[in-house]
């Protein structure tokens, strides 16, 4: 949402306008995630398949396969992340960034992406742990950073620390705090508050560059992830 504006034609000038109403997101987005994901999937090899579980409208490159629940832009396959149609050992990696709170159970769909892991596969997750309510299309749990590597114990850990700092779980928590405060009880009030707090609060994330990285940031971080292999 902090994209340059696009003003081509009536639909460009009608975007515009939506982002002066729509606030930003309310966490710092780090390019260098991204750019990450897309080194873990390059290291795969080129013949080597990449699973991008609940993809939305990511791209990570031609051999990573997208899948999502709705028929989104780039989705290659429409498909639940519970019951994947794929066979055993077909993808080198699996990614699910901020996939596990969204499905109703979470476990089937951990042993789902390792059924189709291969042996030594990577698997990368990243999952909310200071983040208020959203659904899509619901939204049903949060892992601490030890929960989440009890969750993922059946793989080899490489890596795991915090995606989204603390100051970032401030910005969406006080957006929330305050909208719930000034609607007042209202569910029509709610969204217009809501986005009147999120332009109030938005630029507190930022502060997100001045922390230190230590292993306590995690006890108020708004993300986590993991990356992990699977094991012979």
């Amino acid at each position: 949402m902090t994209r340059p504006w696009n003003v081509g034609g009536t639909n460009g000038l009608r975007r515009s306008y939506l982002r002066l109403i729509v606030p930003p997101d309310p966490f710092r987005f780090d390019p260098a995630v991204d750019s990450r994901v897309r080194e873990l999937c390059r290291a795969a090899g080129p013949e080597s398949l990449v699973l991008n579980l609940g993809s939305g409208r990511t791209r990570f490159g031609p051999a990573v396969v997208n899948l999502d629940l709705q028929s989104f832009p780039g989705v290659d396959v429409r498909g639940n992340a519970e019951a994947l149609p794929f066979c055993d050992g077909t993808f080198a990696g699996v990614l699910l960034r901020g996939v596990l709170e969204h499905v109703r159970l979470a476990e089937l769909a951990r042993d789902e992406a390792k059924r189709v892991l291969r042996s030594g596969g990577f698997i990368y997750v990243e999952v909310p742990f200071l983040q208020p309510f959203h659904a899509s299309p619901e939204d049903y749990r949060r892992f601490t950073l030890p929960g989440l590597r009890v969750f993922l114990s059946d793989f080899s850990e490489e890596d795991a620390g915090v995606q989204i700092g603390p100051v970032s779980s401030l910005a969406w928590v006080a957006r929330e705090a305050l909208a719930a405060l000034f609607s007042f009880g209202s569910r029509r009030a709610y969204p217009k508050v809501l986005t009147l707090a999120a332009w109030a609060t938005f630029w507190l994330k930022h502060l997100d560059r001045l922390v230190v990285p230590a292993p306590f940031v995690a006890h108020a971080a708004s993300a986590v992830y993991f990356l992990g292999r699977k094991r012979a």
